[in-house]
């Protein structure tokens, strides 16, 4: 029997399941085995505008062999697409501190489960996520730094998690009060991001209720000659 009870349930668990792709250490696994791994650091990772994951994934590396003394790559899908050597780098560049690989534990798809989690609980939606990998310079350890912003790319919330233990380091903080002033449709019933797990759950299951609703509604049309449950047919 097609029940759409039944239906609902496979469909939420179909999406749990669903494994977020492109996430960002794969792409780190690569540059270590390039020739260039014996003179370079990593000391920035960062992916804009991920929905959840960003569609590509931009590498610093202090690289002594390098002109200008960094080399930046981007990777997408965990590989190399391109590569260049500013001549004249940023000068903040020079003053980050090296990322230790032995240290990171936590991917990006995990950050991203943390950040939904507590953007439902704190009924905050959002359309992108832009992440930022760095060490922090006074606990030496490897920090995510990551904003929730809307479909504009305005910033509604930032938050810390430890790229080691997968810990909140700072929790999700609202930028302002953008989120309730200038996005207020972004304050949502179920928080997360807008048309993931979380407010798809949701939708769907209105649209089911809704369609059962229909169907009671109908029979009762037949055998009592009025409806008083559930939408009626549009005319």
């Amino acid at each position: 029997m097609n029940h759409p009870i039944f239906l609902f349930f496979l469909l939420g668990a179909a999406c749990l399941q669903a494994a977020p792709s492109g996430s960002a250490f794969p792409g780190l696994r690569v540059i270590e085995s390039l020739p260039s791994a014996h003179t370079s650091q990593v000391v920035e990772l960062r992916g804009m505008r991920g929905t959840p994951q960003p569609s590509e994934w931009i590498v610093l590396l202090h690289d002594s062999s390098a002109r200008g003394g960094v080399r930046e790559l981007t990777l997408v899908n965990g590989q190399i697409a391109s590569e260049r050597t500013p001549l004249h780098p940023p000068p903040e560049v020079a003053g980050l501190v090296p990322v230790d690989p032995a240290k990171l534990k936590c991917d990006s798809d995990e950050v991203f489960r943390t950040i939904q989690r507590e953007a439902e609980r704190g009924r905050i939606g959002f359309d992108g996520i832009d992440y930022t990998l760095r060490t922090d310079p006074e606990s030496k350890a490897p920090v995510w730094s990551v904003t929730l912003s809307d479909q504009r790319g305005v910033p509604l919330a930032t938050m810390r998690i430890s790229a080691e233990s997968g810990s909140i380091v700072r929790p999700l903080r609202p930028e302002g009060t953008v989120h309730q002033k200038e996005a207020p449709a972004r304050v949502l019933p179920v928080g997360g991001l807008v048309g993931t797990v979380g407010n798809a759950a949701v939708d769907t299951a209105n649209k089911t209720k809704d369609s059962v609703l229909h169907f009671v509604g109908t029979l009762q049309e037949v055998f009592v000659g009025k409806r008083t449950i559930g939408p009626k047919e549009e005319e």
